[in-house]
This record gives structure tokens, C-alpha cells and sequence, in this order.
């Protein structure tokens, strides 16, 4: 592969996100490894983020089935330019592979289109924009994941209520499509008031902090709480517990994680649209085998794998699965 001449956001790696990048990396080898096995990295976008690791130990076990692949896992600690580091160190290294849990796939969407047209098969996983039409894609729509939401949660609140919004970072694809889908679906067919949003990053403490401020400010006049996530919104339950309003509030998230589940279980989250990390893995994994092994001749796939809303109707076939899966003990008990 020849050297690429892009300098892209800076223009040099310094010795310490290399170091960092290094710190990070976490090698999965597949049992019974071939000679000289394929070498995949996945650069998730912070493995600090619920869903990230999520998909990463799906990810480790998806890549089991492959013997002839391995699997190198480097966190991109929720930072652009570690990320963009890590990646031009893997094109340095010569990895076979490259899967993509991008912080930004708007601003990155010229260096991946750059790195495969220079021969690099990548892939983002989980988040895309969907403008680069040689990248392996598999992804739940993040517009289809706020609307199954949306149209569970304009069922249940009164037309004039009052909500609070927790929004993923600035300028991330999924917060951004998800929060358009509550505006088509929602808020836009509703004379329901925002009181307020903020950005909470999509981590839980950022959604307890926020909330515990609302609930002050709004003198707990609060119907309900929209999140973007369900690691955000799982913090603002904690601060109205804390509060001792939780139930006068109704609370949707998104992603299905299974401390969701049991949330809804216990009466408390409202709903979430499940976006499988399981299937997201398995499909990621077989895509990057079939691209590799010459299977796949066009050298890329797109996939969106679907959406599920998850309510205190059918969540106990998600406890009863993450438990299985040992993502969950003792549930209920």
C-alpha cells in the first residue's frame, strides 16, 4: 500500500497518543489461529460508553467463529484526534482490516474514503452517514430507532406536557437523527413544551447531573424525560429517585442495553428502541471474513439490521436473552 500524502486534523502523531493508543490496544487472538491469521482492528469511539462496550465484547465473541481473523480492539477514549491517530497507525502497521465506531463520520469521511481508495477495506459499524459508498456499513437507522420511540411515547403524554431532552455529543449522527425523528413524530404533532436540552455526551452521570439541576429549576414540574440514549437517561431516573419523583415522570431512552431492561422491569424507564449490538457484531464479523477471504468480490456491504421497542410488554424476553447471554444475575431476584 503506498503512503498516503492526507494529513488529516494534524499533522503529526505525537509520542503521547501514541503511547496512549498503544496503553489501549487489546488483542482478542481466535482459538486454533491460522498461520499469519487476518489482522482486524476495531477503534470503538469510548469504551467508557455503555453501548461501545457493548458492541466490543460482541464484537469478541462474533470473531470467535472466524479462526482465520484477529481482533485487536483500540479505545478512542471519546477523543477525534486519538481516534484519527489510532487509525493512521493501524494503515502504518499494515492491518488487513479496519471497523469503525466513528466519533464524527461527517468529518471522517474523507479520510476513510482516501484509505480505501488506497486499498484499506474499512467499515464503520454502529454509526454512519452513509456518504461513502465503498465503506462496509452495518448500522440500526438511527432515524427508525427515535421514531419507534416517538410514536410509543405521543400514545402516552398528554398533548400539553412539559420535557426535558438529553442529547448525545455536538454534531454526533445518531444524536442528530434521532432528535430530528422526535421532531417529525413528536414534538412538531404535540403542543408539548421543551423545557429544556443539553448535551450529556450519552453517559449516565452527565444525565443525573442535568436532571438533578431540572428538578430544581422546573420545581419538579417535569412529565417526562427524552433521551437520546439509555445510559443518559438512566442517570436522570437515579436523580428523580434521589429526588423522590421518579414516579411521577415517564422516561424514554434508546439502545436497549440491558441495565435498561431491568430498568423497565422495575417500573421505572418508560421504553427504549433496541439497537442489537449482538446482530450488529455477528454481521460486522461475517461481512469483514466474506470481504477478506474474497467471498464478497465487490469488496464492501451495507446492512441495517432492525429496530425493536422494547415496554414493560415484552421486556421479559430481553431479560430472559441478556441473562443467557450473562450480561445479567440474579434478575428479579
Amino acid at each position: 500500500m503506498k503512503k498516503s500524502t492526507k494529513k488529516p486534523f494534524s499533522a503529526f502523531i505525537t509520542i503521547a497518543i501514541f503511547i496512549a493508543i498503544l496503553a489501549s490496544c487489546v488483542s482478542i487472538p481466535s482459538t486454533a489461529l491460522a498461520a499469519s491469521p487476518y489482522r482486524v482492528a476495531f477503534l470503538p469511539t469510548d469504551m467508557a460508553a455503555t453501548f461501545a462496550s457493548w458492541l466490543a465484547n460482541e464484537l469478541t465473541t462474533a470473531f470467535k467463529k472466524y479462526p482465520d481473523m484477529e481482533l485487536t480492539i483500540i479505545d478512542s477514549q471519546n477523543n477525534l484526534n486519538t481516534q484519527v491517530a489510532a487509525l493512521e497507525t493501524c494503515i502504518a502497521q499494515k492491518y488487513d482490516y479496519i471497523m469503525l465506531l466513528p466519533l464524527q463520520p461527517d468529518a471522517q469521511d474523507d479520510l476513510v474514503r482516501g484509505y480505501i481508495e488506497e486499498g484499506m477495506p474499512m467499515m464503520n459499524i454502529n454509526l454512519d452517514s452513509l456518504k461513502v459508498e465503498k465503506a462496509s456499513s452495518v448500522i440500526a437507522r438511527p432515524y427508525d430507532l427515535g421514531t419507534i420511540v416517538a410514536n410509543y411515547a405521543k400514545t402516552l403524554l398528554p398533548d400539553d406536557a412539559r420535557v426535558v431532552v438529553l442529547l448525545g455529543p455536538s454534531g454526533n449522527f445518531d444524536s442528530i437523527e434521532r432528535r430530528r425523528a422526535y421532531q417529525e413524530v413528536l414534538f412538531s404533532q404535540t403542543n408539548i413544551k421543551i423545557l429544556e436540552e443539553q448535551i450529556g455526551e450519552w453517559y449516565k452521570n452527565n444525565g443525573m447531573s442535568l436532571m438533578e439541576n431540572w428538578l430544581q429549576k422546573y420545581n419538579n414540574d417535569i412529565d417526562a424525560v427524552i433521551s437520546m440514549n439509555d445510559g443518559m437517561v438512566l442517570g436522570a431516573i437515579e436523580a428523580a429517585k434521589e429526588a423522590g419523583v421518579a414516579d411521577k415522570i415517564l422516561y424514554f431512552g434508546v439502545d436497549g442495553l440491558a441495565d435498561a431492561a431491568v430498568s423497565i422491569q422495575a417500573g421505572e424507564l418508560t421504553a427504549t428502541a433496541l439497537q442489537d449490538a449482538q446482530l450488529m457484531a455477528q454481521e460486522g464479523a461475517r461481512i469483514v471474513n466474506e470481504v477478506l477471504t474474497g467471498k464478497n468480490t465487490e469488496g464492501f456491504e451495507k446492512t441495517q439490521i432492525p429496530v425493536t421497542l422494547i415496554t414493560k410488554d415484552n421486556v421479559e424476553q430481553f431479560i430472559k436473552r441478556y441473562t443467557e447471554a450473562g450480561m445479567l444475575s440474579n434478575v428479579g431476584q
